[in-house]
């Protein structure tokens, strides 16, 4: 009996010491988990929430709060056809002041897809973030011309949320612009924008905005 109960323990021990060890391996091994530790991703995904929550608002004056006055043109990838916009632009050096964001916020909203941001932020569940490093969402519609994807990806320490708009190659045109070019085509529909932002650890703080297309 006594050699049958040790025989027990050390295989119960074996397995034991074999279990532990391989959780260690996926630890170690999963770059999911080494970007931003688990500790600080609870507090990134609140973060990510109030700007949610902000962007969702559409009150221009807690958006302008996002970004840090006076900031480029460059920065926010921008351009008004605007002759008054461009005129204050250019006496400022090129850079935008907040008293600029907030006259001409429609268009720069417009310019900077925040309707688009506002989907990616409602759509894609920002909780998942705890265990991943990317999620992604494909808004692919057969009846429609053009598509959206919405990714938010995690890079060090910085944050990316990105847009893409697709040509859907299986939609069958209708409608021909006034240079009968076909609505799904690469120059309507091909084009992605995407936001940066630098995680300190505590704070989500805006980078800039970059665009393709």
């Amino acid at each position: 009996m006594r050699q049958l109960l040790l025989y027990l323990t050390i295989l119960i021990t074996i397995v034991a010491c074999n279990t532990s060890d391989n959780r260690n391996i996926k630890v170690e091994n999963d770059p999911q988990l080494k970007v931003i530790p688990k500790n600080s991703r609870n507090i990134l995904i609140e973060e990510l929430k109030k700007l949610r929550e902000i962007i969702v608002s559409t009150n221009k004056e807690k958006i302008s709060e996002i970004f840090t006055f006076p900031i480029s043109d460059k920065s926010l990838n921008i351009f008004l056809e605007d002759s008054i916009f461009n005129e204050q632009l250019k006496a400022n050096d090129n850079k935008i002041t907040k008293q600029m964001f907030l006259s001409h916020y429609k268009q720069i909203s417009e310019n900077i897809w925040l309707d688009q941001l506002t989907n990616l932020l409602q759509r894609i569940p920002i909780d998942s973030l705890l265990y991943k490093d990317t999620l992604e969402l494909d808004g692919y519609n057969k009846k429609e011309p053009c598509y959206m994807s919405y990714r938010i990806e995690i890079i060090k320490d910085s944050v990316v949320l990105r847009m893409d708009m697709y040509s859907n190659k299986s939609y069958e045109t209708k409608n021909l612009s006034q240079e009968d070019i076909p609505e799904n085509s690469s120059e309507f529909c091909e084009h992605s924008f995407w936001w940066k932002f630098y995680f300190d650890g505590t704070k989500l703080h805006f980078k800039n905005i970059e665009g393709a297309g």
